[in-house]
C-alpha cells in the first residue's frame, strides 16, 4: 500500500496545484523536535514519514494539511514542522540539513527569519524548519554583530541568530 501512495504522490509533489476539499482533521501530530506522532504514538517507519512530509503544507490560515490531489486532511503541528541539523559545505555553496532528507541551500530562496524568537529557515509550500540547538551553538561560535543583532554570512546571505 505504502508503494502504492508514492507512486500516487509521486517523488515531487506538486501541492501548490493540488486543491482538494477538506476531508477533516486527522489525529497526527508534529512534536517541537520534528518527531511525528500517530494515534498518540510515534510514527517509527521512516519511509511512511516521509512521504507524509513531501505532502505537507502549511496553507494561509495557519494551519498544517496534508494534501493530496483528491484529499486534505488538517494536522497538528507543535512548532515548526522541520529541524536543520546540520550545515554541509558542497561545490556550490552551504546547505542546510536535516532528518527526512531535509536539505535547502542557504539563499534568498529560503528566506531566513527569528520565528518564537528562534532562527528559522522557509523551506516549501509554507513549512519552515527551525535550527537546531547543537547546529545553533555551532553557528553562534561563528556569529558577529551586525544592525541590532548577532548573525553570519552564508554564501553571501546575512543569517540572524539572536536580535539586540
Amino acid at each position: 500500500m505504502l508503494e502504492r501512495l508514492i507512486t500516487q504522490v509521486g517523488e515531487h509533489p506538486k501541492l501548490a496545484q493540488w486543491q482538494p476539499p477538506l476531508c477533516g482533521d486527522m489525529d497526527m501530530r508534529i512534536d517541537r523536535d520534528g518527531n511525528w506522532h500517530s494515534l498518540g504514538q510515534p510514527l517509527a517507519r521512516e519511509r511512511m514519514v516521509r512521504l507524509f512530509a513531501s505532502v505537507l503544507r502549511r496553507e494561509d490560515d495557519g494551519e498544517y494539511y496534508l494534501v493530496t490531489p483528491v484529499e486534505k486532511w488538517r494536522i497538528k503541528v507543535d512548532d515548526l514542522p522541520f529541524v536543520l541539523t546540520d550545515l554541509c559545505e558542497q561545490d556550490d555553496g552551504f546547505w542546510l540539513v536535516g532528518p527526512l532528507g531535509v536539505r535547502c541551500k542557504v539563499n534568498p530562496d529560503h528566506p531566513w527569519a527569528i520565528i518564537n524568537q528562534l532562527p528559522a529557515v522557509e523551506l516549501w509550500h509554507g513549512n519552515w524548519a527551525r535550527l537546531s540547538r547543537p547546529l545553533y551553538y555551532r553557528l553562534a561560535e561563528m556569529a558577529e554583530h551586525r544592525d541590532q543583532g548577532y548573525g553570519v554570512m552564508i554564501n553571501d546571505y546575512w543569517c540572524v541568530l539572536a536580535q539586540d
